[in-house]
């Protein structure tokens, strides 16, 4: 996988959305796309697909903590350019069953720190706006700003 911090490579969406894909295989695998990457958001789109639904048809709280986390990701390589980024803490609220895809999760800052990252990310169905989750996230960065 090449590095983002290639002097050449731009911070473009296509680069990112590459970045991610190729050093996640639970992108492809759960059908998650990246749909918008800038320093002010990250935000993923969850398609259908034979491993995000649960018995019941509703899609499973793994699947939205992986949206969540992802956006986060994505919002931090646009923001941050840290490819090296991790998770250290997550919680989120499961609010109602999420029975229509897709899913569309969306994170923005709430402090971007010199060692720590924290955002919100809020899950909706596409189709109707309705709020399924709602979570908190916090990355350590790799290298203090």
């Amino acid at each position: 996988m090449a590095s983002l911090d290639a002097p050449d490579t731009l911070w473009t969406l296509d680069h990112i959305r590459q970045h991610i894909e190729e050093g996640l295989p639970l992108v492809p695998l759960f059908n998650i796309d990246v749909i918008e990457a800038s320093p002010e958001r990250g935000a993923v789109r969850l398609r259908e697909g034979e491993h995000v639904t649960r018995p019941g048809g509703s899609v499973a709280g793994p699947i939205q903590f992986a949206l969540a986390d992802v956006a986060t990701y994505a919002l931090i390589l646009a923001a941050r350019r840290d490819e090296a980024a991790v998770t250290v803490d997550m919680t989120i609220n499961f609010l109602r069953p999420a029975m229509t895809l897709p899913l569309i999760a969306v994170a923005t800052i709430l402090r971007g720190g010199r060692r720590l990252f924290t955002a919100e990310v809020r899950i909706t169905e596409e189709a109707t706006g309705r709020l399924i989750s709602q979570a908190t996230t916090t990355y350590a960065l790799s290298q203090p700003v």
